[in-house]
C-alpha cells in the first residue's frame, strides 16, 4: 500500500482520508484503511470528482525519471514550475487589462490568499468559515416547507404599515421631508438637471445629494453640476475627494451610495478651499431617503410621491428583496476586485448561507426609500453590526448593488420594518450573452463562463408609456437623456395629477368623462370565444379545476345551457353560474385612446390614442388563483408560447390590447412586445410579430416552432393539452375549411402573430350580475338599463324554476 499512495501522492489528485483511498487520473485504489487495496475495475463509471480531476490534475506519473535525480528543494522547484503554469497564464491575461503596478499588486496580493493559504495550512481560504451574526429578530422561512395556505407571492406582498396609533406617521404629507440621493455620470448634466427640476418643490423640505463618478471622463458632467448647484441651497455635489470611480459590476456600485449616506450625515471631511482647512458639514434633515439614478425620472406628480410615501410610517423601509433566499451553486460565485476602473476574477468565493455562514444573501434592488434610522445604520457602518462585517465580503462580490441592500436589511433588526415594495418601474433589456462575440460589452460578462453574462435596464420610450401608467409606481428608469418625447409626456401626466390633487384639496374636483370603461359595475366578466356562444358548449377562457395554465374551458355547469336564450352574449350572465376559475376582472387600464365595451355585440370597441391603443390587466376574480394576471409566460413570447396566470407584477407582459383592425383582428386580445425585447429577438436571428394574439394552437394553417434555444418547449402540434387530435381535424382541412373552435375545448391557449387570423380567436365579454340577497324571492341586481331593458335574454323565471 505504500507503493501506491506514492503513486497517488505524484499524480496530485486526492488522498481519503474518510473512506482510506487513494485516485489517480484512471483508478481508484480501496486502502480499506490501512489494509490490502482494491482496485476499481468498473472505467465506464465516471464521478464528478473524476470530471474535475482530469480538468486540474497534473499526472506526474511519467515523470519520475525527472524527480528521481532532485533533491528535495529541487523536486519542489521542478514540481511548482509545473503547477503554476495556469495561473502564470491567468495572471497575464490579467495583467493586459491591469497595466499600473498598484493594480497589478492588488491583484497579485488577493491571489496570494489562496496560494499561500494551502502552502501554509494554517490559514483558511478567504471567508470560507467566517461568521456573520443574523439580527433580525423575524423566523427565516423554509420555502421548501410552507405551512398550508403560506404561498410565495403571499410572502413576497409583505407590507408594513401598522394602524397610525402604534408607529409614528407624518399627519401632512407638505410635512415630510426627503432627501434624494442621485447618482450619475457621462457628459451631459441635462438628465441630471431635469430630474432635480421635476422633484423639487419651493416651500416644502427636498433635497439633493448628487454623487458624480468620479472617472475623468464625467469632469464636465460634474463642473456643469457643480456650477448649476450654486446659490441653491437644496442641491449638494458630493465633492470630488469623496466620489467613486465606479464599474459596472463591482462593489463600487454600493460605495458610490454609501457615499452619498456619509455625505448626508455630515460622517465626512470636505475641504472649503481655504488651504488646509477641512471640516465635517453640517448634517442634513430628512424624514425619508429616496436613492435614484439620474436616468430614473418620476411617473407621479410630486403631491402624489408626499402622499403615497406618507402612508407608511415614518420607519418603514421600502425595498425590493426576493425573500427567497439566493442559494447560488458553490461554482457561480466568485470573488472579485477593483482596480484601473476595471472588475478583477481572482477564484471563487463561498457563497453566504444560514447553515454555513449564519446569515442568507437575498437579490434585491439597489434603488429604495428608507427611513433615517436605517440610512444612518448604513452610513456610520459601526464596528460590531452586521453591516460593518457583510462590507468585507460584499466587497468582493460580483453585482454587489443586486444583494448589498436587502442582504443587510433581512439580516439586521430593521427588517421587522420592511414595505416589500420600492415604487420603482423597471424593464430589462436583453442579456449580453445573448449578442454575438465581438459585439458584446464585455464588462457585463465577469463570469468564468463565456456565455453567463449580465444585463441592464432596457430604455424606455413612448412606446412604453402604457406600462408605465399601469404600473402604478412612483418613478421609472431608465431614460435617455437625448429623447424628451418619454418625459414630456410623463410631464404632461404629472402636471394632470397635481392639478387634480390640488382641485381635491381645493374641494372642487370634477372627475373627467370616461374614454376607458371596463368596469362591468364592479362584478367582472365572462371572456367567451365568440365563434362557440351558440353551441351546445360555449367555451371560456379560464383554468379548468387545477393548474395556473390558461385553456378554452366550459363556461357554465352542465345544467345552466340550455337556459341560455339567443343573444344571451350581449347581455348578462349570473355570476353563480359561472365556474369560478372563468371570472375574470378586466383593468386597470392605460388611458391613452378609446375602450369600451359594445352592447350589440359583446365586443370591446377599441380606438388608439395618441401614442398607443388602450392596454389593460385582466384578473382573476375566483377560485385558488383569486387575484393572478393573464400573463404571456413573461419574456418567452415566441409565437407558440403558452398563457398562464401569475401573480400580477404589472409588467408589459400582463398588460393586452384589444383588437382594433389595424395591429390586430376586432375581437381579439393581444399583447405588444417592447422594442428591446424584438431587438433581442433580432440579435438572435429569428422573427417576431410586434403583437401576439390569444389563439388556439393548429387551427389555421401556419404552424409556430418553439425556439430551439428554449428549455422549456413543448409540442404545441401534437400535445393533447393543445390540439384536437389529427382525426378531428383532417376532415375540416381537406375541405379547406377552418375547425370549429369548441375542438379546443380544455385545450390550452397559445400566442399566435395576429396576422394568422384563423388561428386568432375573438372574444365576447358577458358582465356578471348576482343575486341581491337582501331583496324579495326571485330578485335579481341588473348592472344596467341596458342589461334591465334585456333581461328577458337571462331567461330568469325559467332559471329559478330550474
Amino acid at each position: 500500500m505504500k507503493t501506491l499512495k506514492s503513486v497517488c501522492l505524484f499524480t496530485l489528485v486526492c488522498c481519503c482520508p474518510r473512506i482510506g483511498c487513494c485516485c489517480d487520473n484512471t483508478n481508484v485504489i480501496l486502502g480499506g484503511g490501512g489494509g490490502g487495496g482494491e482496485q476499481r475495475k468498473d472505467k465506464s463509471y465516471v464521478t464528478h470528482f473524476d470530471v474535475e480531476s482530469r480538468k486540474a490534475g497534473i499526472d506526474f506519473s511519467n515523470m519520475l525519471d525527472d524527480l528521481s535525480n532532485l533533491d528535495a528543494e529541487g523536486a519542489a522547484s521542478w514540481v511548482m514550475d509545473k503547477l503554476t503554469e495556469t495561473i502564470h497564464d491567468r495572471m497575464t491575461k490579467m495583467f493586459q487589462k491591469a497595466q499600473s503596478a498598484e493594480c497589478r499588486a492588488k491583484i497579485a496580493r488577493h491571489f496570494s490568499y489562496w496560494l499561500n493559504a494551502i502552502g501554509r495550512e494554517d490559514a483558511s481560504f478567504p471567508f470560507v468559515e467566517s461568521k456573520f451574526q443574523n439580527r433580525c429578530p423575524e423566523p427565516v422561512i423554509d420555502f421548501n416547507n410552507l405551512s398550508q395556505g403560506t404561498t410565495f407571492e403571499s410572502i413576497m406582498y409583505r407590507t408594513y404599515q401598522p394602524p397610525r396609533d402604534e408607529a409614528e406617521y407624518i399627519e401632512d404629507k407638505n410635512d415630510l421631508k426627503i432627501l434624494y440621493g442621485i447618482l450619475t455620470h457621462g457628459d451631459d448634466a441635462r438628465g441630471t438637471i431635469r430630474l432635480i427640476e421635476a422633484l423639487y418643490e419651493d416651500d416644502i423640505h427636498t433635497t439633493f445629494v448628487v454623487h458624480v463618478d468620479r472617472k475623468p471622463v464625467n469632469d464636465k458632467l460634474y463642473n456643469s453640476l457643480v456650477l448649476y448647484s450654486q446659490n441653491k441651497t437644496h442641491v449638494h455635489i458630493l465633492p470630488r475627494e469623496h466620489s467613486v470611480r465606479v464599474n459596472w459590476g463591482g462593489y463600487s456600485m454600493v460605495n458610490a451610495t454609501m457615499q452619498i449616506l456619509k455625505y448626508s450625515f455630515g460622517l465626512l471631511l470636505v475641504d472649503h478651499g481655504a488651504v488646509g482647512i477641512r471640516s465635517y458639514e453640517k448634517p442634513l434633515d430628512f424624514h425619508k431617503f429616496v436613492h435614484l439614478s439620474a436616468s430614473s425620472y418620476p411617473l407621479k406628480s410630486n403631491a402624489e410621491i408626499r402622499e403615497r410615501i406618507s402612508d407608511y410610517p415614518l420607519d418603514a423601509n421600502m425595498i425590493m428583496v426576493i425573500l427567497k433566499p439566493l442559494e447560488p451553486h458553490s461554482s457561480a460565485f466568485n470573488y472579485y476586485i477593483e482596480c484601473d476602473d476595471a472588475v478583477h476574477r481572482i477564484y471563487r468565493l463561498p457563497p453566504l448561507s444560514a447553515s454555513t455562514h449564519g446569515v442568507n444573501l437575498y437579490t434585491s434592488s439597489q434603488w429604495f426609500i428608507i427611513s433615517r434610522e436605517f440610512a444612518w445604520y448604513l452610513a456610520k457602518a459601526e464596528a460590531g453590526t452586521f453591516v460593518y462585517d457583510y462590507i468585507q465580503y460584499a466587497e468582493h462580490t460580483v453585482v454587489a448593488d443586486e444583494t448589498f441592500f436587502g442582504t443587510v436589511l433581512r439580516n439586521s433588526e430593521f427588517c421587522t420594518k420592511h414595505h416589500n415594495d420600492n415604487f420603482l418601474h423597471l424593464q430589462f433589456d436583453r442579456w449580453e450573452s445573448d449578442i454575438q462575440n465581438g459585439q458584446r460589452d464585455e464588462r457585463k460578462c465577469l463570469s468564468p463562463h463565456p456565455n453567463r453574462c449580465g444585463r441592464s435596464p432596457t430604455t424606455l420610450t413612448v412606446d412604453d408609456f402604457f406600462a408605465l401608467e399601469l404600473s402604478n409606481q412612483l418613478f421609472a428608469r431608465k431614460f435617455s437623456d437625448t429623447d424628451t418625447d418619454i418625459l414630456d409626456l410623463i410631464d404632461e401626466y404629472r402636471t394632470a395629477d397635481e392639478m387634480r390633487h390640488r382641485d381635491i384639496t381645493a374641494g372642487n374636483y370634477t372627475a373627467p368623462k370616461m374614454t376607458v370603461d371596463t368596469k362591468f359595475e364592479g362584478q367582472g366578466t365572462l371572456i367567451v370565444a365568440k365563434d362557440s356562444v351558440n353551441s351546445s358548449t360555449p367555451l371560456c377562457i379560464g383554468l379548468g379545476m387545477s393548474g395556473h395554465q390558461v385553456k378554452l374551458v366550459p363556461c357554465f355547469h352542465d345544467e345552466i345551457v340550455p337556459t341560455l336564450a339567443h343573444g344571451w352574449e350581449t347581455g348578462a350572465v349570473i355570476k353563480e353560474e359561472v365556474l369560478p376559475h372563468n371570472q375574470w376582472e378586466v383593468g386597470p387600464c392605460s388611458s391613452d385612446g378609446f375602450l369600451k365595451r359594445r352592447s350589440d355585440t359583446g365586443q370591446m370597441e377599441s380606438q388608439r390614442g395618441r401614442h398607443s391603443s388602450p392596454h389593460c390587466m385582466i384578473k382573476q376574480l375566483g377560485g385558488s388563483r383569486n387575484g393572478r394576471c393573464l400573463d404571456i409566460q413573461g419574456e418567452r413570447i415566441e409565437p407558440g408560447g403558452q398563457i398562464q396566470v401569475y401573480p400580477c407584477i404589472h409588467k408589459w407582459h400582463q398588460m393586452y390590447g384589444f383588437g382594433d383592425g389595424s395591429v390586430a383582428p376586432p375581437g381579439s386580445i393581444h399583447g405588444s412586445i417592447p422594442k428591446n425585447v424584438l431587438k433581442t429577438i433580432l440579435h438572435k436571428g429569428k422573427d417576431q410579430a410586434p403583437h401576439l394574439c390569444l389563439g388556439a394552437s393548429g387551427r389555421g394553417g401556419k404552424r409556430y416552432i418553439p425556439w430551439e434555444e428554449d428549455e422549456n418547449k413543448v409540442d404545441l402540434y401534437h400535445g393533447q393539452d393543445f390540439v384536437p387530435s389529427h382525426d378531428e381535424l383532417e376532415p375540416f382541412f381537406k375541405q379547406g375549411i377552418v375547425p370549429p373552435i369548441t375542438l379546443w375545448k380544455n385545450k390550452s391557449l397559445v400566442t399566435i402573430p395576429c396576422s394568422d387570423s384563423d388561428s386568432v380567436i375573438e372574444f365576447v365579454f358577458v358582465p356578471f350580475i348576482i343575486e341581491d340577497q337582501g331583496g324579495e324571492e326571485g330578485e335579481f341586481t341588473i348592472p344596467s338599463p341596458l342589461q334591465a331593458q334585456e333581461a328577458s335574454t337571462l331567461n330568469i323565471q325559467d332559471r329559478l324554476e330550474l
